[in-house]
């Protein structure tokens, strides 16, 4: 056999020997994947993590009051004047300010405090202007990507505007929805407003819908959350009237409590029910079916012995703003309260009579946890307001710096006022709602006390 035979021959054995290895490990593998192998199973392990804990809330108080048309040369634009003083209940642990288009008075303060503290901060402001007087207080919120704003009138002698505030590194753009009387106005004349990072932007509701007797807005935003309020001046012919800021609400609910309501009369010459100051200047409830659904509203007053008035009904019409005049408003009455048949969201308007005049409308009060500290803050002047829509007596507990300890009981369906220090604190073992009002001197004003946004507390996470 040549040497060339024997290269071949050797060859094709290591051919023949190669398929045989690759057929025995192949047969092998069909024989072990055939065959049951143990396995190991178990459910997946489900790890609560607190959300909440170590996490910060933000805060924006919206700054001095801006006046529309004060500048003769730009009338459109809202001039921000004077001082806001800002009232904290609890500790911040940093404070910022926003940027604004237009410079004066002071600028809107941004706080932020851990997430798992009391916390809550209040402004006001004494406003004297050319054309405009009174006093204007309001919650500071946190931002959110909805929220309500009912108040305000853009006819003859009033100026309504939209302070818009964004805390967060990225610009939002945020959709104005405007109501009237009638209903929607025309969504080409509410087109996204662009509110940049770390800045207010004031817009002009009479701008967008002039002429209007009743208002209301949604606030919708996209791409950061913020916050939002009305600032409102009137005029009386040629002399000043009165100024307000309305605190914002974040959803329509079938119930409304409004703590804190007064139509005070002059205190020389009339009463709280003085029949001349309601005929000139009424007591006004609004409400809006947030759903554009037809629907009533039924009215009432809380006293604070636990006895109610009624005051009148709304009807709701679609998506019109509804009203009612008070015709009589209760002397030793401190709360209202909109009950519907349908998603809703109000506001009341009380007047001052007097030499001085001033306006206040005042917010429905979110419903407060039980057993958990509330924040409080209280600014000069103010009084407490808690309201128990409930059906049991509410025990409160309310502390504050410099101040002892106080219980108080509010009856199942009273409003009751108490003292509290600036920087109050409440605990109740029942749902009640809280406002704080001023009403004194011919000023007029008042806020909601706010429970936290809601946020979701704990999650659930499974590791691989």
């Amino acid at each position: 056999m040549s040497e060339r035979s024997n290269r071949a021959l050797r060859g094709g054995i290591r051919a023949v020997t190669g398929v045989l290895i690759v057929g025995v490990a192949a047969t092998g593998a069909v024989l072990v994947g055939a065959a049951p192998l143990p396995s190991v199973t178990r459910d997946p392990v489900a790890v609560r993590v607190d959300a909440v804990q170590g996490g910060e809330r933000w805060f924006v108080c919206a700054g001095s009051f801006a006046e529309l048309g004060a500048d003769s040369k730009n009338p459109s634009v809202a001039v921000p004047s004077g001082a806001a003083r800002v009232v904290v209940a609890g500790t911040a642990s940093s404070q910022g300010d926003l940027e604004r288009e237009r410079s004066g008075g002071s600028a809107p303060v941004v706080l932020q405090a851990p997430a798992n503290q009391p916390f809550a901060a209040a402004q006001t402001q004494s406003v004297e202007t050319e054309e405009l007087r009174g006093l204007a207080s309001q919650s500071c919120a946190e931002p959110a990507n909805e929220q309500w704003l009912v108040g305000g009138s853009t006819a003859v002698g009033a100026s309504t505007t939209v302070n818009l505030g964004n805390p967060a590194g990225k610009p939002a753009t945020v959709q104005l929805t405007v109501f009237d009387e009638e209903g929607q106005v025309d969504s080409a004349q509410t087109s996204g407003v662009l509110v940049p990072a770390g800045s207010e932007r004031i817009v002009s509701l009479n701008g967008y819908a002039p002429g209007r007797d009743r208002l209301a807005v949604r606030v919708v935003s996209t791409g950061a959350a913020v916050t939002a309020s009305l600032g409102i001046g009137q005029v009386d012919g040629l002399q000043s009237f009165a100024v307000d800021a309305v605190t914002r609400q974040l959803t329509a609910e079938t119930t409304l409590v409004v703590p804190g309501v007064a139509h005070p009369g002059d205190a020389d010459d009339a009463g709280p029910t003085d029949v001349g100051h309601l005929d000139e200047f009424p007591m006004v409830v609004r409400a809006l079916s947030a759903e554009a659904r037809n629907g009533t509203a039924v009215v009432t007053a809380l006293h604070g012995d636990g006895t109610r008035t009624e005051l009148g009904e709304i009807e709701l019409s679609g998506a019109a703003v509804g009203e009612l005049s008070v015709e009589s408003w209760p002397e030793q009455a401190n709360a209202v309260v909109i009950e519907a048949d349908v998603p809703i969201v109000g506001g009341v308007l009380g007047t001052t009579a007097g030499t001085l005049r001033d306006t206040a409308w005042f917010t429905p009060a979110p419903e407060l946890p039980v057993d958990t500290e509330v924040a409080v803050p209280v600014v000069s002047r103010g009084q407490l307001v808690l309201a128990n829509t409930g059906e049991q007596e509410a025990e409160v507990r309310v502390t504050g710096s410099g101040t002892a300890e106080q219980t108080y009981r509010v009856p199942a369906g009273a409003a009751i006022v108490v003292q509290a220090a600036a920087d109050s604190r409440i605990f109740s073992d029942a749902p009640v709602h809280a406002g704080v009002r001023i009403a004194s001197g011919g000023d007029l004003a008042g806020y909601p006390v706010l429970a936290e946004n809601e946020r979701t507390a704990a999650l659930t996470v499974y590791p691989r």
